[in-house]
């Protein structure tokens, strides 16, 4: 009380924190389809977890002082024999892409989730997976149409389409890709697309042959329930060949 104020508040003023770890859990703005399925999930939660769309709402719920968790899913343990559910979570860092969340958001998690369970539920926080993919494609224009302008207009298209990771679970349709390619003026025909696992410095570590997953007919990549798609960096990993 004896000390100035105004000398209080300028010292306050001056100060600042670095943080060597980066921001994991921060909140990012969330599209039309994503609001629209939290939604969906928090309809008839009333408050109390009792299905597995109940917390996941209880989940997406959790106030942003203590983190964010961006993408979920509730998974019954086939091995338990009891009523055991594991949850996998994956958080965002400030960039808005996809990554592991940390212990600390995981627990505090735990803490959260505890307020909302049933008291015969056992729950476990699962780290979700990350699978990073780009896309590879060839239209056919029109002679009368720029190619550079249809080539640009291409990447920025899908860009936009596929800025948003899908959620946890969520197959990639390769049919959305030829669709919007389609759309384009200037776009006679799309001949070929080819979804592409991106691994590396960069990218999640996960490496496997995207083959093993694509439906009989090619129409979509099967996800695994634990599993997000990802196209990180739009701008590089969609690329393509106008003829």
């Amino acid at each position: 009380s004896e000390l100035d104020p105004a000398k209080l508040a300028s010292v306050r003023r001056s100060l600042e924190v670095s943080h060597e770890d980066p921001i994991v859990g921060s909140s990012v703005e969330m599209s039309n389809e994503e609001l629209k399925i939290r939604a969906l999930s928090n309809f008839a939660s009333q408050q109390r977890a009792v299905t597995d769309k109940d917390y996941e709402s209880a989940i997406y719920s959790m106030p942003s002082k203590f983190g964010s968790i961006n993408r979920c899913n509730i998974v019954l343990d086939s091995n338990s024999f009891k009523r055991n559910l594991n949850a996998y979570v994956l958080a965002a860092d400030e960039n808005s892409n996809l990554v592991v969340a940390s212990n600390t958001l995981k627990e505090n998690l735990k803490i959260w989730i505890s307020n909302y369970k049933m008291i015969n539920d056992t729950i476990d926080i699962l780290d979700g997976k990350i699978i990073n993919i780009g896309i590879e494609f060839d239209v056919i224009a029109d002679k009368d149409y720029n190619r550079s302008d249809i080539y640009r207009e291409c990447i920025e298209t899908l860009s936009e389409r596929f800025k948003k990771s899908l959620q946890m679970g969520e197959p990639f349709y390769v049919t959305d890709v030829y669709y919007e390619l389609n759309r384009i003026s200037g776009v006679i025909d799309t001949n070929n697309v080819k979804i592409v696992n991106k691994s590396g410095t960069q990218y999640s570590q996960i490496q496997l042959d995207l083959n093993d997953l694509m439906s009989a007919d090619g129409r979509y990549l099967s996800c695994p329930f634990n599993v997000c798609y990802e196209i990180k960096f739009p701008s590089i990993d969609i690329k393509g060949a106008v003829r």
